[in-house]
């Protein structure tokens, strides 16, 4: 099995707070997770969406996993992506997610591959203010049997289990000249936030 070639989009969030399904999100004229598929088909050969509507994707090449510990979020579609991928590591990213950093992919694989073998980790994140940034992140198989305790027990915080895992984390200064305004870990959670970015990016998609 190759290093790296597989990456997800989750995409199976209940979207309370923004009150539709996020998966609808548009940026200039088609929804976001169109925009996310185009870009890491750039960078990887394998995407997978992680999503309960496989309805959403007909037609497009992509594959759709779903999970298999219902009700767990994000760490049970990125469990499912794991059994799922063609490749050691996956990317993963999420449908609110808008920005993508190719460089810095690039930059954290090649971090990766400094530190094989490929199971010498489970987890490659950034850290930033103190915090971990769980997404746009890479998830190695190595840390299936980990992620299937946690789930088994119910636990399902994806920055918990970050900070259980064997970990390689990129600290802030050294990611900094990546990501420009940080903008890699900006999610969109609320009708305000959206409203916000669609007028910085002069989207005109209405979401719903």
């Amino acid at each position: 099995m190759q290093l790296f070639g597989s990456a997800v989009i989750l995409a199976g969030g209940r979207s309370t707070r923004m009150g539709f399904d996020k998966q609808l999100l548009q940026s200039g004229g088609r929804t976001i997770t169109d925009e996310l598929i185009a870009e890491l088909k750039t960078c990887f050969s394998d995407v997978l969406i992680s999503s309960s509507r496989p309805e959403l994707y007909e037609g497009r090449d992509v594959r759709v996993v779903q999970d298999v510990f219902e009700g767990c979020g994000p760490l049970a579609g990125i469990h499912a992506a794991l059994l799922q991928a063609r490749s050691q590591w996956v990317f993963v990213t999420a449908c609110d997610m808008p920005y993508l950093e190719p460089a810095y992919i690039d930059y954290m694989m090649g971090r990766l591959r400094d530190r094989l073998p490929a199971d010498a980790y489970e987890v490659c994140a950034t850290e930033r203010e103190g915090r971990l940034e769980p997404f746009h992140a890479f998830y190695g198989r190595a840390a299936l049997p980990l992620l299937e305790n946690r789930l088994e027990q119910g636990l399902c915080s994806v920055t918990r289990f970050v900070r259980e895992a064997k970990a390689l984390i990129i600290p802030e200064g050294e990611a900094e000249s990546f990501l420009p305004g940080w903008r890699a870990f900006l999610n969109l959670n609320t009708p305000e936030e959206y409203e916000r970015y669609r007028r910085l990016t002069s989207g005109s998609g209405q979401g719903v």
